[in-house]
């Protein structure tokens, strides 16, 4: 956390296929900071796209580079953090999605805070499939309500990241990964209400498989840095079996019987998840390196 104002500032902008909208974008976050007297640096991280998002991206004013194939948002990321000329980072999506007038009020928080995200908001955010049971699960990892974990639009200084990329995923769960993270880090993290708009174009979402990830990326935050949690929801199962008990087991010692193993059951995986604190308590610290991402600067033309 700094007690000054950042003077410089990256706009990370990953895309992938985002032709009609990327030059929109980039124009809209020049536009933002005309007035602010900090540096600002727009770089365009394209992912393998094959539909002329680079050379549009870089034909409005943006620094590109480009990924050969495909390798996914969080790997996008990776890439523009390491390219990065300034040390405070903004990320947004390409697509229209978020309010690009919103940067530079993200940027101003940072004087205050380590992480600044825009939790969104409107019928957009709202009416998401499986929105509510997401952000209570989260929520319930981190210890403390979370608005929007998986928001693409935020601010973050990159020493902040840079020990955490062996940790941080190549794939769609990069911001919630982070955002939990951070928040069982103790960091200062401040949500601000943004607008989240309709999107240009077609979708990218593919639901099941980004939930899965998402799934896949909530455990292995938990495993690393709070598993007493997951051993706790995982204790639960056998606790409410126990409530079905009496429906499927007809003789009162049947009953009993299944009742003690179900406790027992229970109890075992609680004290498994105290076993599990005890040995990342004793774990040494893994540094973070991160410099294995190469990404080489390309001219779009």
């Amino acid at each position: 956390m700094s007690a000054t104002p950042p003077s410089g500032l990256t706009v990370i902008i990953p895309v992938h296929d985002e032709a009609p909208s990327i030059a929109p974008t980039v124009e809209a976050v020049r536009a933002a900071f005309a007035a602010s007297p900090s540096a600002v640096e727009i770089l365009v991280i394209d992912d393998g796209s094959t539909d002329g998002t680079a050379e549009r991206a870089a034909a409005a004013g943006a620094r590109v580079l480009r990924h050969p194939t495909r390798a996914g948002y969080g790997r996008a990321l990776k890439s523009g953090i390491l390219a990065a000329q300034h040390e405070v980072i903004a990320i947004i999506d390409g697509d229209g999605t978020y309010p690009v007038e919103e940067l530079p009020h993200l940027f101003a928080l940072m004087a205050e805070y380590d992480l600044v995200i825009g939790a969104r908001t409107g019928p957009l955010y709202r009416g998401r499939l499986l929105r509510s049971p997401f952000l209570l699960l989260s929520s319930f990892v981190a210890g403390q309500w979370i608005p929007d974990p998986n928001s693409g639009l935020r601010v973050f200084r990159r020493a902040d990241v840079l020990p955490l990329f062996p940790d941080l995923p190549r794939g769609f769960s990069f911001t919630t990964t982070q955002t939990l993270i951070m928040t069982l880090a103790g960091a200062f993290i401040h949500y601000r209400k943004v607008e989240y708009r309709p999107r240009v174009g077609r979708s990218k979402i593919r639901v099941l498989r980004q939930t899965l990830q998402v799934g896949q990326g909530l455990a292995e935050v938990v495993l690393r840095h709070n598993p007493l949690k997951l051993f706790l929801l995982a204790a639960l199962v056998p606790l409410l079996g126990m409530l079905a008990v009496p429906v499927f087991c007809a003789g009162r010692s049947a009953s009993l019987v299944a009742c003690a193993m179900l406790a027992c059951t229970s109890l075992l995986t609680v004290a498994l998840g105290m076993l599990a604190v005890v040995g990342l308590r004793q774990r040494p610290t893994r540094p973070g390196t991160g410099q294995d991402l190469p990404c080489a600067e390309s001219a779009a033309s």
